[in-house]
């Protein structure tokens, strides 16, 4: 999970709504077992049998998701969508994430006992090839972070997700909220500690789940969903960056964001149909 969506509390929908990053949410979510196939085997270097059997088990996850953990997604757009109405407090800001954290415990816990048979195949190659290639991005996001870039690409990552989240912005909010995210303070040794820390945790998890302690994993998976001490300063400056902008929004602007939020809606519970 991206740093800016995991730390930001609003961004929690977002999270879970991360295929909207693609034109069509109804195409993305029609392509989910595939694109979560792919991204799976990237990491794990699946042999074809296991591909075939990855592919079963997301097709199954796809079709409880559909039934059960839709109309809560379209709850929490609700949520979001009421929160705008008199000015958004951080209390509301906590209720989504809650509902988000709820909704991806529930996801995780119905994914488990089906990428259990899958984790439990894996061979010794394959576990260091997953720990290979994160090592390989955690490379490619300190060179990102590091230096001068960092703070362009915070702040293009800041921005990016605001548009996904509120719809289009205008030119002069857009340049505040870059302007906000390059002022943000962030420690590289810090943050690059407390994401080692997460990694690991995330390889306990799927041990766990690859065992058949499902319970055990999942517990572990969540933890890597909560801001660790080290990351609460970041958080709250990203926090307060959001509220900010939230709270700044014109009558105009308000209505664009609920009209962004309209069509999500009516996506998703399209979805549900198909």
């Amino acid at each position: 999970m991206q740093l800016l969506k995991r730390l930001a509390t609003l961004f929690a929908l977002t999270a879970l709504l991360g295929l909207i990053g693609c034109s069509s949410l109804t195409l993305a979510y029609g392509q989910l077992p595939l694109l979560a196939g792919l991204w799976a085997d990237s990491y794990l270097d699946l042999d074809s049998a296991q591909r075939s059997q990855l592919k079963a088990q997301l097709q199954a996850w796809q079709a409880w998701h559909r039934r059960e953990e839709l109309p809560q997604w379209i709850a929490l757009v609700g949520q979001a969508h009421a929160a705008l109405d008199d000015g958004v407090t951080q209390d509301e800001l906590l209720v989504l994430e809650r509902g988000a954290r709820a909704s991806v415990e529930r996801c995780l816990q119905h994914a488990a006992p089906l990428a259990a048979p899958v984790l439990a195949s894996l061979r010794t190659e394959q576990w260091q090839h997953l720990e290979k290639k994160m090592a390989e991005k955690t490379t490619e996001w300190r060179e990102k972070q590091s230096g001068k870039r960092g703070p362009d690409e915070r702040a293009k990552r800041y921005t990016s997700n605001l548009e996904r989240w509120l719809g289009d912005l205008d030119r002069a909010t857009r340049k505040q909220a870059a302007a906000d995210a390059r002022d943000w303070h962030f420690d590289l040794p810090v943050m690059a500690q407390a994401r080692a820390v997460r990694q690991a945790r995330l390889v306990q998890a799927l041990r766990a789940w690859a065992r058949q302690d499902l319970a055990a994993g999942t517990a572990l998976l969540m933890q890597d969903t909560l801001t660790q001490p080290a990351e609460q300063p970041y958080r709250e400056q990203v926090v307060a960056s959001l509220m900010k902008l939230l709270n700044g929004l014109d009558a105009e602007q308000r209505a664009a964001v609920r009209k962004h939020w309209a069509n999500w809606a009516a996506e998703l519970r399209s979805l549900q149909t198909v």
